[in-house]
């Protein structure tokens, strides 16, 4: 499972309300403690840890297979544990058998639960820096570290995995005739219509200056095609505003198959030449690879 930035702030805010709840929780127990009363299935049930808001905020991120899933295995293990603590800690109050190995296991428990949430916050924040602040895509570092978790869905899912390499055509012009705060316009504009054009099996991430990459999950090199100059087609089809002005921003593709025995660096290479070959004979194009030496301009 891929995330983009919107999912990481909104996986921190629900993880903090998560937090608050957790506490809420805690507060709950020792006013039991402390002024009596009956716990309810929160606290004293067996499966305690599946009852509280937090089960629901881990059951949302156990979906699925990502890069942070071993963080939310961990966080996982360590809920249950601390629910484990919590409720053998409160049937020992109940039975007036408290002792200090008890009280010592609760708070073991829960200062693990906590550090191990701390990790994943460090983990969203650091994984946040992985996206572009002037386009809001995802980085190639990112890209380098998602790619073997789409090639392995796309193998589970007999699918193949395509590579779209798109470079804008003759972007040294627009910064040279409006300015480089405009080409930083035009580059915000893109990555919005290319973010516009994509579907949910397939991933966008600035590569780097006025180059975007993606992966494409495809049945067929026709599906493949067909993705890879509807994409094109649809920055073309939608002008951007530049100082007022309306201007048509096109952009060369280069499609290859990631092949079984391709490493991304070869796929990439493979795709940089198609994308060069477009450049030369005519831009505004998208060309598949079929190999290094062989191109198919897609018409």
């Amino acid at each position: 499972m891929t995330i983009n930035i919107k999912d990481i702030d909104s996986s921190l805010s629900e993880l903090n309300i998560a937090i608050r709840d957790h506490y809420n929780w805690a507060n709950k127990c020792l006013r039991l403690n402390l002024l009596g009363g009956e716990p309810d299935k929160e606290i004293n049930d067996p499966h305690s840890h599946q009852h509280c808001r937090f089960s629901r905020w881990l059951g949302q991120r156990l979906q699925g297979v990502s890069l942070d899933q071993e963080l939310i295995l961990l966080i996982d293990k360590h809920h249950t544990a601390m629910h484990d603590a919590a409720r053998a800690l409160m049937l020992s109050i109940l039975a007036r058998q408290v002792s200090e190995e008890s009280l010592n296991h609760y708070n073991e428990a829960q200062q693990k639960f906590i550090a191990s949430i701390d990790q994943y916050k460090e983990y969203l924040f650091s994984y946040r820096n992985l996206y572009d602040a002037l386009t809001g895509l995802p980085l190639r570092h990112l890209m380098y570290q998602e790619f073997p978790l789409i090639r392995a869905r796309c193998a589970r899912a007999e699918r193949n995995l395509y590579l779209l390499i798109m470079d804008i055509d003759r972007f040294k012009t627009i910064n040279d005739t409006w300015g480089h705060n405009a080409g930083d316009d035009v580059l915000r504009n893109v990555a919005a219509i290319l973010k516009e054009a994509t579907r949910n099996e397939e991933r966008i991430y600035r590569f780097g200056g006025e180059e975007f990459i993606m992966l494409l999950e495809a049945t067929s090199r026709e599906q493949a095609a067909q993705a890879g100059q509807r994409i094109c087609q649809h920055l073309a089809s939608h002008p951007v505003s530049v100082d007022d002005q309306t201007i048509r921003v096109t952009a060369t593709g280069g499609l290859t198959l990631v092949s079984a025995d391709d490493s991304l660096h070869s796929a990439i290479g493979r795709a940089d030449k198609a994308m060069y070959y477009g450049k030369n004979t005519g831009r505004n194009r998208c060309i598949l690879a079929l190999s290094d030496e062989e191109m198919v301009t897609l018409e």
